[in-house]
């Protein structure tokens, strides 16, 4: 992912919970470690505010929204109070702030639906938060043979219409070509919609009061 922007215009809380429907946005739905999306997850409520400082260990950071994070509840449960390092590039163990880095320089796909470590503080956090468990694994092959799938309903569907197309201006005329038209018409509008669609799979579908 690239490297996110925490917004510097939230209105102070003074209970930190308070921030996470601003953390959803910022962090545009998905877990800040590992990528996974509240879509996938059964939204927010499976999703918590993250304290990047624990705030066992840095109690005066506990309502700072500079120190705050958005996190699957099971990257939560893994970091926990875990801190080994203040400055974990330098220390090769610990965690990035995906706000002050870009995670793609430390973490990136490996095979068999795995993520790597491609620095030492980016070894540290796929052991310790378990980037590479099965939960996960299952998430990028679904995304994966998702996004396969789809290209290829896109390419055979626009080429079906391209080829009705060419009949239509080539061997119909009159009523059978307005028939045809309204039919390529019609599935156009449909695959335009599939498309758009799938351009917004990401968009939130649920709501912090959903759970009500």
């Amino acid at each position: 992912m690239a490297r996110l922007v925490r917004r510097s215009d939230v209105p102070r809380q003074q209970n930190y919970q308070r921030y996470k429907r601003y953390l959803r946005d910022d962090f545009f739905y998905a877990c800040a470690y590992c990528a996974f999306h509240e879509n996938e997850h059964g939204g927010p409520r499976f999703f918590t505010v993250e304290h990047y400082r624990p705030k066992s260990r840095f109690p005066a950071l506990r309502n700072e929204y500079a120190n705050l994070l958005y996190a699957c509840s099971v990257c939560n449960s893994y970091k926990g109070n875990d801190w080994p390092a203040d400055d974990p590039l330098a220390a090769g163990k610990g965690y990035i702030d995906p706000c002050a880095h870009d995670l793609d320089e430390h973490i990136g796909p490996a095979p068999d639906d795995r993520v790597a470590g491609l620095t030492p503080v980016g070894r540290y956090m796929v052991a310790r938060l378990a980037l590479n468990r099965e939960q996960l694994r299952t998430i990028r092959r679904q995304r994966r043979q998702h996004a396969e799938v789809h290209q290829q309903y896109r390419e055979t569907v626009e080429r079906v219409m391209l080829l009705l197309e060419l009949r239509l201006h080539a061997d119909l005329a009159g009523r059978e070509r307005r028939e045809a038209e309204d039919e390529l018409d019609q599935l156009r509008r449909q695959h335009e919609q599939i498309v758009a669609d799938w351009e917004r799979r990401w968009e939130p579908l649920y709501g912090l009061d959903d759970y009500r």
